[in-house]
């Protein structure tokens, strides 16, 4: 169908409006193995839910028709909050398309905590500090090293970990994850990682040699 658009969310979804409902794909852990859910949301904020699918595409496909907006045999846009954009039906999975245009699904950010305490501080006492720096409810202490103990000082570094369900671009990330820790209290290094939602791996051209004894050549 012609102009028949969804639309990605940084917040994790995929939007669809007919009429005075908005159609959504969400990703809801707790139904996996298939946590792609097509709900409806009416002008009243009335909540619908259908089907489950494993896939981003299976719940498309079905949301699109479900919807009535189409059916089975419908193309349509999904357009990215960077404007970019792909059409379904595809080869290539959405969730590989979606990296291979820069972004990214991420489950948790992690962030580094730096603290320094007296040399003999133990495991205990230094998780307690790390905690009461910790001034956003939703983060939680992960791993925590004692990085050196010297000159009458212990060093530590804590994993600070936040719950991130939604979309990111890889460009993006440092600023936003900065952005996520920014109420921190305590001491965060300025490097952030995240924990992926879908593991993929960009789709890119790979280059395979040749056998030099296999090329024809013109005669001389």
């Amino acid at each position: 169908m012609e102009g028949l658009t969804v639309r990605m969310q940084r917040c994790g979804s995929f939007d669809l409006a007919v009429g005075d409902v908005t159609w959504r794909v969400v990703h809801e852990v707790s139904f996996n193995p298939t946590p792609w859910v097509v709900v409806a949301m009416d002008s009243k904020g009335r909540h619908g839910l259908y089907e489950s699918f494993a896939t981003i595409d299976e719940a498309l496909a079905s949301m699109i028709t479900v919807s009535g907006a189409g059916d089975a045999t419908s193309r349509f846009r999904v357009v990215l909050p960077c404007g970019q954009h792909f059409l379904r039906p595809g080869k290539v999975r959405a969730e590989s398309v979606i990296s291979t245009l820069g972004w990214t699904h991420t489950k948790r950010y992690i962030g580094y905590m730096v603290m320094s305490l007296p040399e003999g501080a133990t495991n205990m006492e230094a998780r307690e500090r790390f905690r009461r720096n910790i001034t956003i409810s939703s983060a939680r202490i992960g791993e925590m090293t004692c990085v050196e103990r010297a000159d009458g000082l212990s060093h530590w570094c804590a994993d600070i970990l936040l719950d991130r369900d939604g979309f990111v671009r890889w460009d993006e990330f440092q600023q936003d994850a900065a952005k996520a820790f920014s109420g921190m209290r305590g001491d965060m290094l300025e490097n952030y990682d995240f924990v992926p939602r879908i593991p993929t791996v960009p789709n890119s051209a790979v280059v395979i040699g040749f056998p030099e004894d296999r090329i024809r050549r013109p005669a001389a």
